[in-house]
């Protein structure tokens, strides 16, 4: 990236749910999306104003990523149902592993 991402004010798409954040940013990296391919992570997350690759998610597993700070504060807190997305997503996992013990 020539400038990165900074600020608080960088809009992005959860691509999953089709909502926009506002987020805040602190770094000069993206993700080289043509990198994914054969793995089995895919983008969920998506700066509007560029278009880069904001975050992940595996297609099996419970992980997902973000490039931003979705923490609820200080800053926006638009992002901070993704804490109840990834706790739902832990739960739903840990009941999937218990069904095959």
């Amino acid at each position: 990236m020539l400038f990165g991402h900074r600020g608080a004010n960088q809009p992005v798409v959860d691509l999953k749910t089709k909502k926009v954040y506002m987020s805040s940013q602190n770094h000069s990296y993206e993700v080289d999306e043509p990198s994914l391919q054969g793995t089995s992570l895919q983008v969920r997350f998506r700066n509007v104003n560029d278009d880069t690759v904001e975050g992940l998610m595996h297609e099996d597993l419970p992980i997902f990523t973000t490039q931003y700070h979705p923490e609820a504060n200080p800053g926006p807190i638009e992002s901070s149902l993704l804490f109840n997305d990834f706790l739902q997503m832990i739960n739903d996992y840990s009941g999937r592993e218990k069904a095959y013990a």
